[in-house]
């Protein structure tokens, strides 16, 4: 919707356990974070069609690394990767997100804003807040950026981080962290 990219068109995956970002949904959540984007390092979990990786790099990102669990997912990302042009720009992991976490698949790496749109009503959000302020894979001055159901309640701190801002769009929610201090 933005950027080197913009105008360009991706595929979203075919399957009813995914849930693509809304278009206006994701230039609201640029919008409040397109200062920090260019020149970060991004991690896009659950990334389904790669929507919110892309998007960061098309803006000026230098780096995506996808989390993708869906082999069918992973191939949708492989093609929106290739017919963007941005292979060099971008890695793909394969497996649960906070499992790879945990697990220490990303360890050492640091990231300036972290994507997360886990399926909803599962608790998975708050899981993954959890995770990421236990593992510390964001740096000092990084965003998480997660998107929940409206009714499922994230909280103002956890662990290393504080909320910045939420932003609501009908039935969704755009919870935006920084780490306190």
């Amino acid at each position: 919707i933005g950027g080197e990219f913009r105008g360009r068109k991706i595929t979203q995956p075919d399957l009813k356990t995914v849930r693509p970002t809304k278009d206006r949904i994701r230039e609201a959540v640029f919008n409040v974070i397109a200062a920090e984007v260019p020149d970060a390092k991004i991690l896009d979990l659950f990334a389904g069609s790669g929507a919110y990786g892309l998007e960061a790099i098309s803006r000026g990102a230098v780096e995506a690394v996808f989390v993708e669990l869906d082999r069918k997912c992973v191939s949708v990302i492989k093609d929106n990767i290739k017919a963007l042009g941005a292979g060099e720009r971008t890695r793909i992991s394969v497996g649960d997100a906070g499992s790879l976490i945990s697990s220490g698949a990303l360890a050492g790496e640091k990231f300036d804003i972290v994507f997360a749109d886990p399926p909803y009503s599962r608790g998975l959000a708050k899981n993954l807040l959890i995770t990421v302020s236990h593992y510390d894979i964001l740096s000092n001055s990084g965003l998480l950026v997660i998107e929940h159901h409206r009714q499922e309640s994230l909280p103002d701190e956890e662990g290393v981080f504080i909320l910045l801002k939420r932003k609501s769009y009908s039935d969704i929610s755009v919870s935006f962290y920084k780490k306190n201090g």
